[in-house]
């Protein structure tokens, strides 16, 4: 058995949005969270803790303009690390 285990839950993001802002991207949260669980009982299981829960962010949507700018970011998904119990 592996002292670390690493995965990734990925390309959790839909489209959503209206006809001003139709690239708007959101994380499928529900989802995502039931990927998460699935991943930690199977490990669980298997010998391993979990370690760590990192996510996975891209950004969209720059704006830039005379008075300033912004930019948001979506989770896209998760890096799960499993320790060895």
């Amino acid at each position: 058995m592996k002292k670390y285990v690493c995965i990734s839950i990925h390309d959790k993001v839909e489209a959503s949005g209206n006809d001003y802002n139709k690239g708007f991207r959101k994380c499928k949260s529900e989802e995502l969270a039931q990927e998460i669980e699935e991943a930690c009982i199977a490990y669980d299981e298997q010998g391993y803790d979990v370690l760590s829960i990192l996510p996975i962010v891209q950004g969209q949507h720059i704006m830039v303009s005379n008075d300033g700018g912004w930019a948001n970011s979506v989770t896209e998904g998760v890096i799960i690390t499993f320790k060895e119990k």
